[in-house]
């Protein structure tokens, strides 16, 4: 009975963490974004068809998955391209095609967003061998 109730009160909080990191402010912005990919069709490179971009709370911080070839990835500056980074590289698996990829950018301690910032983000479509297939700039003001 006493297994029972623990895993019950474990999985009450695990499923209510994102509240519990809220009232014990350890709850930090992240910048939640699903990129849609394709092919150009003239000369074969990696494109964006679409960007969506949510803005979450999360109780973690670093990137999503340790740097691989072929990768899809994505750093925030604020402000200016020459800015140093306010997020760490969040990267995904490429896989040449139509598909959707989202990644979570988590800021860095030093840097807070505030209503009004202005982030440029510098997606990069790396190969194989980690010379970069294509980039693009989108940009995300904080809300």
């Amino acid at each position: 009975m006493t297994v029972i109730g623990i895993v019950l009160i474990a999985g009450a909080l695990y499923l209510s963490m994102d509240r519990i990191g809220s009232m014990l402010n350890i709850a930090k912005p992240a910048l939640k974004m699903t990129i849609s990919t394709g092919i150009n069709e003239s000369d074969g490179s990696p494109t964006i068809t679409n960007i969506t971009f949510e803005q979450i709370q999360v109780i973690y911080k670093g990137s999503d998955v340790s740097a691989g070839f072929p990768d899809i990835s994505v750093v925030a500056r604020n402000e200016t391209l020459v800015a140093a980074p306010v997020t760490y590289w969040a990267a995904q698996p490429w896989v040449e095609g139509d598909k959707n990829y989202t990644l979570t950018l988590s800021f860095r301690e030093s840097f807070t967003p505030k209503t009004g910032d202005l982030l440029l983000l510098t997606i990069r479509f790396t190969g194989i061998g980690g010379h970069i297939l294509g980039k693009n700039t989108a940009f995300y003001e904080w809300k």
